[in-house]
């Protein structure tokens, strides 16, 4: 669930205007620039242009000035999961969508929402967040994968995500991916991206923890075990992702299915 913590549509500082955060703001921040921007990413400045987006997570460095006007949209947000992996989003980078409009559209009517609230505040700003990043999300998609390129491919990739997710348990990494279906890595996630709105590991990592949900339910099976069979080859990794997935440790999860 997407928490709003703060927006602001609009927004007017004072020109040559800077915000200096080297901790970042505690939480998720994202920006519309709507006016030329000097940012810091990683101690190189980038100047953008009009439009230019970002979406900055907790605890990454925030470091922006106007380079005359100040004039932006915003909205701190809290969440269980990183939007950024969840629609295959860049973060902590700047990126030009072409949704702008929609961008705009959204980030007004949380602003609303937020000074203005009506019955089921929290599942509109869930709903109106989530409509942002899948807005942006299908924006890119469309940018980097032209639809005449895709024809012949899809049946390829089709075949290959339904081999991948139900023999999960085995190890499919990037390199094999790439071989199976003949493509560079930036193109194999580009393509991927465009058919399934997703990445080949966030649909692994969902598809193994569907499993091990399944197989924990097997008592004569260790949480050990459970791992190994479904590709884990570390079993705290295997706790940790199983944990923030379902909201409990894989045995009390187990414990929990008995009664």
């Amino acid at each position: 669930m997407y928490k709003l913590n703060f927006c602001e549509y609009n927004r007017s500082n004072q020109d040559y205007d800077t915000i200096f955060r080297p901790s970042g703001s505690g939480d998720y921040l994202f920006l519309l620039l709507k006016a030329p921007m000097k940012v810091y990413l990683d101690n190189r400045l980038v100047i953008t242009r009009e439009n230019a987006c970002i979406l900055y997570t907790p605890g990454a460095p925030q470091h922006y000035q106007a380079v005359r006007r100040f004039y932006n949209s915003y909205l701190h947000f809290s969440s269980d999961e990183n939007p950024a992996l969840r629609f295959c989003l860049p973060e902590n980078a700047v990126f030009y969508p072409e949704c702008v409009s929609r961008i705009d559209s959204c980030i007004s009517r949380l602003q609303s929402e937020y000074f203005s609230p009506l019955p089921y505040q929290e599942e509109a700003v869930h709903s109106l967040i989530t409509m942002l990043f899948l807005s942006i999300a299908r924006s890119l998609t469309k940018e980097s994968v032209r639809k005449e390129d895709t024809g012949n491919l899809y049946p390829l990739f089709q075949s290959l995500r339904l081999e991948m997710l139900s023999e999960c348990g085995q190890d499919w990494n990037v390199e094999r991916l790439c071989k199976c279906i003949n493509l560079e890595k930036s193109q194999l996630y580009a393509y991927y991206r465009s058919f399934f709105s997703s990445t080949p590991k966030n649909d692994l990592l969902r598809a193994r923890l569907e499993k091990a949900k399944n197989l924990l339910s097997n008592e004569a099976l260790q949480v050990k075990e459970v791992a190994q069979l479904c590709g884990f080859h570390n079993q705290a990794h295997f706790s940790r992702y199983f944990k923030a997935y379902c909201g409990c440790a894989p045995g009390e999860y187990a414990r929990r299915r008995l009664y």
